[in-house]
This record gives structure tokens, C-alpha cells and sequence, in this order.
């Protein structure tokens, strides 16, 4: 007996109408974003299909083992070398006529925006990946992953770039870490405003050093996937509680490592710095530098708090 014969139907009906061949284009990523946007579309048609997913690295994520308990089925059995098999026969059992109508609706709505007849549209994945952000909880999330990471791509395809116009490109990195200091969700994620803190006083600094940029985008990396495994804790749907608490146990382990890993890129920088300035660090200078930033940023967070 299937828990949950709505989510099973829908994310057949979705599949069959997608991608019906099987073919390489209605890839993983695509297939999930787009199960978020019918969940989301039929939630205000007051159908709640209750699909496991949750907030993370490259936006809603399918949990795995949730979705298999709701459905009685692997959801890999939905992917094929990171794209989606067709689906001959869709599973209906206990939906009723009207249910299968309103959701192959929307379903065929979504589609409409991708597709033209059978053939989906040119670089469709971008848009669609995009409508997904912009139902995202946290507008931080979108400038973070939207915009400041997809600047590092732009420079790995010309790196020239970077050391010709150094200064027009660092100045946009710092107008979009000012943005992104306004936009953090202080109070859902205050669990990790120091780090949050700490890795920006850290990335404006290897801006000030004019570090690589790979160096600058390898930091960021490292925070938002940080920053991703509390996100899925605090923005998640219909998940088991035991998957939620093993995330939880993990972001514990992962917290005291990530501040370890900062400590490490601050000193990282700050022996760029002084190679910089050309001469030796001092390490009773280097202590107050370090105990001054500290300050400040502790001043900063007060100051936020107050606002």
C-alpha cells in the first residue's frame, strides 16, 4: 500500500509528459526543480502532493530516502546516467479524475514555458533553475548563488579579465558582499553568523591582497556549502524526522572543522598581506591584528543586532 498515491502520480504524470523518450535533456537537476515548482503550483490549488525536499547546495533537493517511504520507490529509479526515463505507464491508483486533471494541468503549464511542442527550448535550464530561486525563502540565498558564485565562471572562461580590470571586478565583489551582509537571515541562521562574519572579513581581505581569483572562489565554495548544511536543517518539507537529525549530528561535527579551516585561510592571507607590505610578520603584531579584527567583527554583530 502506497503511503502517498498523489506523489507518486504526480511525479510520474510529470515525467511522462517531460520527457517521455527518455531522452538526455530533462536532466536531474531539471526534474527536481521542477517537481518543486508543481508542488509549489498546486499547493494553491489546495492539492498538497507533500514532496520530501529541502534547501541546499544548488537549490530544492529531492530527499531520497523520505521520498522512498512516501511512494514504496527508489527515486533513482526515475534517473539514467543524470537524466529521466520515460515512464509508460503512470501510476493512478486512489487519485481521483479530478486530482489527475488540476495537477497534469499545471504540470503542462510549467512545460509551456520550456517547451515548444515536443522540443524543449534553447538553454532552458537556466530560466527553469531560476524560477526555482525566486521562490526561495532567503533573497541571501539568491544574490549568493544567482549572482556572486556565477561570477567566478565568468572569469575561469576569461581570466585575463581579472588582472586587466582588477579593480572594476574587485569593486563589484565588494558591492555584492555589502548586499549579501543586508540581506543574511540574522535571526533563522544566527547559529552561524560568526563564521558568516569571519568568512567575510577573510574574503575582502584576499580581495585587498588581489589573491587569484580561484583562491577567492575556493573560499566561498567551501563557506556556502557550509552555510547549505544548516540551510537544509532550518528549510525543509515533509522529510522523516531521523534524516533531519542525522543532518543535524553532521552540521555539529562540520562546525567546529569549518572554523579550523577559516582560522587557517585567515593566516593564509595574512602572510599575504605582509609579503605584500614586504616586510616579516611580527607575532605580537600579528596577535593584536588578529584580536582587532575580532573586535571588529564582534562590534559588527551588535551593531546588526540593534538595527
Amino acid at each position: 500500500m502506497i503511503k502517498n498515491p498523489l506523489l507518486k502520480y504526480s511525479v510520474e504524470a510529470l515525467l511522462h509528459e517531460a520527457n517521455p523518450k527518455g531522452e538526455p535533456y530533462f536532466r536531474r537537476t531539471y526534474f527536481y526543480k521542477s517537481l518543486f515548482l508543481l508542488q509549489d503550483n498546486l499547493k494553491k490549488k489546495d492539492i498538497d502532493i507533500q514532496l520530501p525536499y529541502c534547501w541546499y547546495l544548488h537549490g530544492p533537493l529531492i530527499e531520497p530516502e523520505s521520498f522512498k517511504e512516501k511512494t514504496g520507490t527508489n527515486l533513482e529509479e526515475y534517473i539514467a546516467n543524470n537524466s529521466t526515463v520515460p515512464i509508460i505507464n503512470v501510476y493512478e491508483e486512489n487519485v481521483t479524475d479530478t486530482e489527475k486533471n488540476i495537477i497534469l494541468k499545471e504540470i503542462r503549464l510549467i512545460l509551456k514555458k520550456y517547451k515548444t511542442g515536443p522540443i524543449w527550448n534553447e538553454n532552458y535550464g537556466d530560466p527553469l533553475v531560476g524560477e526555482s530561486y525566486h521562490r526561495a525563502p532567503y533573497q541571501y540565498q539568491v544574490t549568493f548563488k544567482r549572482e556572486y558564485l556565477p561570477s567566478f565562471n565568468n572569469l575561469e572562461r576569461e581570466p585575463d579579465l581579472y588582472r586587466y580590470a582588477f579593480n572594476n571586478i574587485s569593486q563589484n565583489f565588494i558591492k555584492i558582499l555589502d548586499r549579501l551582509i543586508i540581506q543574511f537571515p540574522e535571526k533563522e541562521m544566527s547559529e552561524i553568523l560568526d563564521e558568516y562574519l569571519f568568512w567575510d572579513e577573510i574574503t575582502r581581505l584576499k580581495i585587498d591582497n588581489a589573491e587569484p581569483f580561484y583562491d577567492i572562489k575556493k573560499c566561498s565554495n567551501i563557506y556556502w556549502e557550509f552555510f547549505c548544511k544548516l540551510l537544509r536543517i532550518i528549510q525543509n518539507e515533509n522529510i522523516l524526522s531521523s534524516v533531519v537529525e542525522k543532518w543535524e549530528n553532521e552540521f555539529k561535527i562540520k562546525q567546529p572543522i569549518f572554523n579550523e579551516v577559516l582560522d587557517n585561510l585567515q593566516k593564509d592571507s595574512f602572510v599575504i598581506m605582509n609579503q605584500k607590505k614586504d616586510f616579516a610578520i611580527d607575532p605580537a603584531i600579528d596577535t593584536i591584528v588578529q584580536r582587532l579584527m575580532s573586535y571588529a567583527r564582534n562590534t559588527a554583530t551588535q551593531y546588526k543586532k540593534e538595527m
